[in-house]
């Protein structure tokens, strides 16, 4: 069989796999190379307009052209580094999208009233790709903002970080174990519906650059309302406190700190509200922010960002539980 007619079948075939589950949708399908077996078998590697060029679907297909599909993503990856060690050196001539680098540009994000929110890219060789985000989400203890991507025609699921430039994406394919250990924390957080996602990469990215600010109005002890703005917020990892520092907006000099609750919606409490904890803890990084600046500055970070570490020990701890899932609505 040529090529065109081998693609056609393999297409053919995974549009009427990919209807047998809900939540996916047909990807086309682009030929990269037929590999031919002692058996006469084909395993045919192909890249989806759903996918990054990281693993390939491979399709095993017989004399009689009948085909299926290596869905075991382990054995997936296998031929893939077969494919990249052995054959792609022999091969004089390449379809562009091999080549393409690990980092794609951001085109836009389509957001659609009860479904997963799109992402359209755009590879370093002009090949357009769609996927759906499962989450986004900021870790400053790394720095890195990470996206966790699938295919829309396949399970096969993909991790990035957003660029500096808040422009593009990276894929993530050298785990050190402190990423590994972040990502299995955001995994099980996932799982349980209580890990918080921007409501886009854009929004995120203004944010977290500081174009966004957190306000509150208070009133003095005339009566009169004060707008403040919050410059920074500090981590204490030993209470497993956020404490949120403002400045008045028409008076440098006025400020107030208030414990801020990522667990309750970014809740403020006020000084006079604070356990006997909170307050020794204050006092604590009062004395570091004036003579450990640089180890102060490890736990600042923005109103906005939240803290993996003490989101996931809440969890563990009992203190943070999924919200109960609505009921479906009863027909009459």
């Amino acid at each position: 069989m040529e090529n065109t007619e081998i693609l056609k079948k393999i297409q053919a075939y995974a549009n009427e796999e990919v209807k047998k589950v809900s939540i996916q949708r047909e990807a086309e399908l682009s030929f990269v190379y037929s590999e031919e077996l002692e058996d006469k078998t084909l395993n045919v590697f192909c890249l989806g307009a759903d996918m990054p060029n990281l693993i390939y679907r491979v399709f095993h297909v017989d004399a009689e052209g009948n085909v299926l599909e290596e869905r075991n993503m382990q054995d997936a990856a296998k031929l893939t580094a077969h494919f990249n060690r052995d054959i792609k050196p022999t091969l004089k001539l390449v379809p562009p999208a091999i080549e393409e680098t690990f980092e794609y540009q951001i085109l836009v994000e389509n957001r659609s009233e009860g479904r997963p929110v799109e992402i359209k890219l755009r590879s370093s060789v002009g090949r357009d790709i769609t996927m759906y985000e499962i989450y986004r989400y900021f870790d400053y203890k790394t720095k890195v903002f990470f996206v966790n991507l699938a295919g829309l025609s396949f399970p096969g699921q993909y991790l990035f970080s957003v660029t500096p430039d808040s422009k593009g994406l990276r894929l993530v394919i050298s785990n050190n174990e402190t990423i590994r250990s972040r990502v299995a924390m955001m995994n099980e957080l996932l799982r349980n519906r209580l890990l918080p996602s921007y409501r886009s990469i854009d929004d995120a990215a203004k944010i977290l650059s500081g174009k966004a600010k957190a306000n509150v109005t208070l009133n003095d002890r005339e009566g009169k309302q004060i707008r403040f703005t919050c410059q920074f917020v500090y981590d204490d990892e030993e209470t497993q406190t956020r404490f949120a520092f403002f400045i008045a907006d028409d008076d440098a000099k006025k400020g107030v700190c208030m414990v801020q609750d990522i667990l309750d919606n970014n809740k403020l409490t006020l000084p006079n509200q604070w356990t006997e904890e909170q307050k020794k803890a204050f006092d604590r990084i009062q004395v570091v922010m004036k003579e450990k600046q640089e180890e102060f500055r490890k736990n600042v970070t923005s109103f906005f960002a939240d803290n993996l570490d003490f989101r996931y020990k809440a969890f563990q701890d009992g203190r943070l539980k999924a919200p109960e899932a609505e009921a479906p609505e009863q027909t009459k």
